[in-house]
């Protein structure tokens, strides 16, 4: 096996570089650093014991250096969410472009301690309560192992590493729970460390139970729909709500909102309302819930056609041609295609997402309907709807003359007296 090894220089890292060939046997082996740039000289200074610790045993040192303040702006996230996620995305490249088989890292029984508590305050729901593990690329050969054990090994070996100054620094929540919490709760229990961490095995079955059950429900951890029926037959629909809605991030003042809101459902006093997170909205309907991500394309401004050709818009793309009355054998308009009198909608005309108050005259019909009865006429889907593409003579028409790839306003219908018609397909 090719073994990538995440050295950082500190003693946990160098612990596990010493103890590689032991633990990895018949494995050739590589080290990865990250200079994360965080901590100026220092940092270069981490940077380059790694590389002299390598170059003297022969090591290839796979160094990378990081703009860590400035991805973390550009994402909106903490500095040390920053970090994780470009450290592993480095190793992930590393693996698939020079064919490491595994990537170890140095996490210990500490440090699977303090993630639990990092999550129960972050409030993750079960799964965070399973700790860390070796899954996939990830190794973790020293999760058995405590601090206190590793230092001590560290000193009776002569292993040499480096300290990290902001280790103490308690503005990091990590910090603040290794300094000051973690203190406290062996002050309760001195085998606190290894207490929990055998807890947190009995935490993963329970998950692994809990995710059987939810496996077996038949909702898909990524519906866009479900069926209320279906979600409140259930005998635990709260966790599987839960499990569906995870992806939001609601908070837990909405997500209680909701499963108030369901309870009632049972009691006969349901009503639709619609459920806002940062990237979600959950929207209620008489016999469904819709999951649906918060996306700029209801605001897509309005798109003119000025002739034939092909259009996109958003994730639809609408075909236009005008051809002569005589060229086309059937008015008949298979599905996605409307045909209409080429005088009574010239170009150009608009498209855009329509909106409340938009009403139409359906082909065939007599009378105005408004666009939300149409749509509720057909079935459509709240996804549909949202996505729906309408055509009007000007952007600011509330009178729509067609719904693309669906009805035309009865307006446009193509007589015996018509020479051109215009033909659009919506795919």
């Amino acid at each position: 096996m090719k073994i990538l090894l995440a050295v950082s220089g500190g003693i946990d890292s160098m612990t596990m570089a010493h103890l590689a060939p032991g633990l990895f046997r018949e494995s050739a082996f590589s080290v990865a650093h990250c200079n994360f740039g965080l901590r100026g000289e220092e940092s270069d200074g981490d940077e380059a014991f790694v590389r002299q610790w390598c170059a003297g045993r022969g090591i290839e040192c796979l160094v990378k250096r990081f703009d860590t303040q400035g991805y973390a702006r550009s994402k909106g996230i903490s500095i040390e969410m920053a970090a994780r996620e470009l450290r592993y995305e480095w190793f992930g490249q590393l693996c698939r472009e020079k064919g490491f088989d595994a990537v170890a890292v140095a996490h210990n029984a500490d440090d699977n301690a303090e993630t639990l508590l990092l999550n129960i305050t972050r409030g993750t729901g079960g799964r965070g309560l399973r700790g860390m593990g070796s899954h996939g690329l990830i190794l973790r050969p020293l999760l058995g192992w405590t601090r206190e054990e590793i230092q001590a090994w560290a000193d009776a070996n002569g292993v040499s590493y480096r300290v990290d100054s902001t280790n103490s620094d308690t503005r990091y929540k990590r910090n603040l729970i290794r300094q000051e919490v973690i203190p406290a709760l062996k002050r309760i229990n001195p085998s606190f460390i290894r207490t929990i961490n055998r807890e947190m095995k009995h935490f993963a079955q329970l998950s692994d139970i809990a995710d059987d059950y939810f496996d077996s429900c038949g909702i898909a951890p990524d519906a866009t729909e479900v069926q209320l029926g279906k979600l409140l037959g259930l005998k635990h629909w709260q966790y599987v709500l839960y499990r569906v809605t995870e992806r939001c991030s609601l908070d837990a003042d909405t997500f209680d909102a909701l499963v108030q809101l369901l309870s009632d459902k049972q009691k006969g006093t349901f009503s639709g309302k619609t459920f806002l997170s940062p990237t979600h909205r959950v929207v209620t309907s008489a016999d469904s819930l819709t999951i649906l991500p918060l996306s700029p394309e209801a605001e897509r401004p309005p798109l003119e056609i000025r002739g034939d050709g092909s259009y996109g818009f958003g994730t639809s793309t609408l075909k236009v041609k005008t051809v002569p009355r005589s060229g086309i054998p059937s008015l008949k308009q298979p599905e996605g295609t409307l045909i209409w009198d080429a005088e009574a909608l010239p170009f150009p005309f608009t498209l855009r997402r329509w909106r409340d108050g938009d009403w139409f005259v359906p082909f065939g019909m007599r009378g105005r309907k408004k666009l939300s009865d149409f749509f509720n006429d057909q079935g459509w889907s709240l996804p549909m709807k949202e996505n729906a593409v309408v055509i009007v003579a000007d952007p600011s028409d509330s009178h729509v003359l067609a719904v693309a790839g669906a009805r035309m306003d009865d307006s446009l219908k193509v007589k015996d007296s018509t020479d051109t018609v215009t033909v659009t397909e919506l795919a």
